[in-house]
């Protein structure tokens, strides 16, 4: 019996700064089994706003997961959408499916029997492999074989006992992601993202083993940024093959596509949730993502669990690493052939990484990469693993950096805005200088002046519209400034209890920022006291020469 691809939409609700502009109603609907997209209805399953995603997990998502756990299947959730449409919310650290899915592992996992449970954290940005758990700057390389499929080499798989354990990891791995896309100011928008989940037990029947992967993947709308298109492009090629039944050889197009392979076999389970915006002006993205989930819904899936024997891998590899150096060693005239040291070469890497699915040795390369993650964070200054015997505080001390570098963030688009701004008065100012010398001049003809007015006039719409977004965006610094304040007066509450050289180290760091934050304001009305003074004179000297024209 196949089995089909679960599929359905989830609508966001409506951002404040949406809510600010007058959007109110939704131009996506949901109802039964059908999604209406402006004019045209879509037969897919779809979830309004209000749904909660507790609800979405136990309907689309509760029994696969069991199934996957209970018959050693291994399940893919791919979640597509826009820039900003609820990826990262969905998945969640608190109210996401990641934590339904974690506690319904750990649920049930058979009592009074061995387990392995691992988690590795992926990041993907311009075709570059970041490890999430471990952010050390290191080079990783996309590799496939037969009974593993495709993994990635050197990426940390770290052991955990609990549910919580599981959700500390992903909470740690989600901040550190910001704080390198504050670091390198690219949005998060931009990159995909690929949690798995191992789970591992052994039952009267032998191992069953499975795999649970979360892709979220970067905006559909990035078209303008080529690597991030040229790679949705190529996730879309080969949905397309996948769910025409075609070879996927397509998927060597990137990275990402080269990791779905694991999902879009057709022997894993497979959810697919489409997350779009509410918004008019998202429609496009919100029918392009929809489309996609059509295609995947009409694929047919035959779920396979898995029956790798490591122990008899293993001893077949070691067999035909044995077999490989005898036809070497026996060749004592002439050149080696290539094909022999390639074949020896290909059986020890197959090896080495067989011998890695073993659990001692699982548990042991997850001790290493735990302690390298901690060296890693310290370096990188993220506090999380400094005081887990006071979490609150490690929290606000992390939540503070993440806090700051976004305010920082908005800052300097501020500064880029409010240059923008500056740059049309001194055009706005120059055209007025330049019409009120047209209009002295004896005989100026009407359309000159009319043209030089129009340019005016043109300006001061843009220099309009400048100057909204610009007091947008000091709102949102305004916003951050106190969100900051707050969690810093939290932070301070919490680590004066606990730890000395971390509250230390935040009235430092909020001094620095304070002093650095004065001495902007200063400046800032400074130069927009000047600005508004030869605004005025410009606008004085306009006025004078339409009234004597």
């Amino acid at each position: 019996m196949m089995d089909k691809v679960q599929v359905c939409v989830k609508v966001r609700g409506f951002l404040p700064s949406e809510k600010e502009s007058g959007e109110t109603k939704s131009a996506v609907k949901c109802q039964d089994d059908k999604v209406t997209v402006g004019e045209k209805v879509y037969p897919v399953r779809g979830f309004g706003a209000e749904v909660k995603n507790d609800h979405i997990y136990e309907s689309l998502l509760h029994n696969t997961v069991k199934q996957s756990l209970s018959k050693g299947i291994n399940m893919g959730v791919l979640c597509v959408g826009g820039s900003k449409s609820g990826k990262s919310t969905f998945l969640g650290t608190t109210a996401g499916i990641v934590s339904s899915v974690s506690e319904t592992i750990f649920k049930h996992l058979p009592q009074n029997t061995d387990y392995f449970v691992g988690v590795s954290y992926l990041n993907i940005f311009n075709e570059k492999l970041l490890d999430m758990l471990n952010p050390a700057d290191q080079q990783f390389k996309i590799k496939t074989q037969a009974g593993l499929g495709v993994y990635v080499e050197g990426l940390s798989e770290i052991s955990v006992k609990s549910s919580s354990d599981l959700m500390r990891l992903f909470e740690q791995g989600n901040k550190v992601r910001k704080i390198l896309q504050l670091e390198h100011n690219t949005p998060t928008t931009k990159s995909h993202t690929v949690l798995t989940i191992s789970c591992e037990y052994k039952n009267n029947h032998g191992l069953v083993r499975s795999q649970i992967h979360f892709y979220s993947l970067a905006g559909l709308d990035h078209s303008k940024d080529p690597q991030v298109a040229n790679s949705i492009s190529c996730v879309e090629k080969l949905i397309a093959s996948s769910s025409s039944g075609q070879d996927l050889t397509v998927a060597s197009g990137s990275k990402i596509t080269q990791l779905l392979r694991n999902v879009l076999d057709r022997s894993s389970f497979l959810a697919v949730i489409g997350l779009v915006a509410p918004t008019t002006s998202s429609l496009d993205t919100t029918t392009r993502t929809i489309e996609l989930l059509q295609q995947l819904q009409q694929m047919e899936l035959q779920a396979t669990p898995n029956t790798l024997d490591t122990h008899k891998l293993i001893e077949d590899l070691r067999k035909r690493v044995a077999a490989a150096r005898n036809t070497i060693t026996a060749q004592t005239t002439g050149d080696i052939a290539k094909e022999h040291i390639a074949e020896l070469d290909n059986s020890l890497a197959a090896l080495t990484a067989t011998k890695r699915l073993l659990w001692d040795e699982r548990e042991r390369a997850s001790a290493l990469a735990e302690e390298q993650r901690r060296q890693t964070l310290a370096d990188q200054g993220v506090l999380e693993w400094m005081m887990e015997s006071a979490q609150n505080a490690t929290n606000s001390a992390s939540n503070v950096l993440v806090l700051q570098r976004e305010k920082d963030q908005l800052v300097g688009e501020y500064k880029k805005q409010r240059k923008l701004v500056e740059d049309l008065k001194t055009q706005l100012q120059s055209s007025i200088t330049e019409h009120t010398s047209l209009a002295e001049l004896p005989n100026q003809e009407e359309a000159t002046l009319q043209d030089s007015l129009s340019k005016i006039h043109a300006l001061r719409d843009q220099l309009k519209g400048g100057n909204e977004k610009l007091r947008d965006l000091k709102k949102g610094v305004k916003e951050a400034q106190d969100k900051l304040k707050t969690e810093r007066s939290a932070g301070r509450k919490d680590a004066g209890s606990g730890n000395f050289v971390l509250t230390l180290m935040m009235k430092r760091d909020e001094a620095a920022h304070l002093r650095r934050d004065n001495q902007q304001f200063l400046e800032e009305e400074k130069e927009r006291l000047q600005s508004e003074a030869e605004q005025e004179v410009a606008e004085i000297k306009l006025n004078t020469t339409q009234g004597n024209t």
